[in-house]
């Protein structure tokens, strides 16, 4: 989406993220305030408090268009035989979008151990649109389903904490890829088992 195109409430929400990662990056989280952000984006402290409940909140709240990147790339999945290629297929695009410089600060901040799991859990929106997907297309199966989905998140997320924020974000991509390519998943498995 162009800036051009942006509502007026995105541009505004946007400007507050970008300044919250830009001071982020430059002094560290405990180092900015919620007054740095609202100066450095142009907005009043008030008006922060109107878009995010937290500076942590600025800084991981997923960004409107990633959430609709993922609805997109799950619409756009191959349906093959191998619901766990497809699920990767996914993954391995998803995690592909994104500046690098974000991906950084998240790194870091979330390393710091600053702001406990809510790196992490505010993050489960993925967990939580993988999950949807594969219920589509495991019918009847919502242990598999859940399983597919939550096995690929751990993946994402041992990638993501192995990937060092110095070097350039395509490795965590790699990285993702390797995790995800190393789980051996059968769909289906355990309903007919048990």
């Amino acid at each position: 989406m162009t800036q051009a195109r942006q509502t007026p409430r995105l541009a505004t929400w946007r400007a507050l993220r970008e300044a919250t990662l830009r001071l982020v990056a430059e002094r560290g989280f405990a180092a900015v305030s919620v007054d740095d952000v609202a100066a450095a984006a142009g907005t009043s402290r008030r008006t922060f408090f109107n878009y995010f409940p937290t500076k942590a909140a600025a800084l991981f709240d997923p960004d409107p268009e990633l959430a609709e990147r993922l609805r997109r790339l799950t619409g756009e999945a191959p349906e093959t035989a191998d619901v766990w290629a497809d699920l990767r297929w996914i993954c391995a695009a998803f995690v592909r979008w994104g500046p690098d410089d974000t991906l950084r600060v998240y790194r870091r901040v979330a390393a710091s151990g600053e702001l406990g799991d809510y790196p992490v859990q505010v993050h489960r929106h993925v967990e939580t649109a993988l999950e949807a997907w594969a219920a589509r297309r495991l019918p009847g199966d919502l242990l598999g389903a859940r399983l597919l989905a939550s096995t690929a998140g751990a993946a994402l997320g041992a990638a993501f904490r192995t990937w060092d924020p110095a070097a350039p974000a395509a490795e965590f991509a790699e990285l993702a890829d390797r995790a995800l390519a190393q789980v051996h998943v059968r769909p289906g498995r355990g309903t007919e088992d048990a």
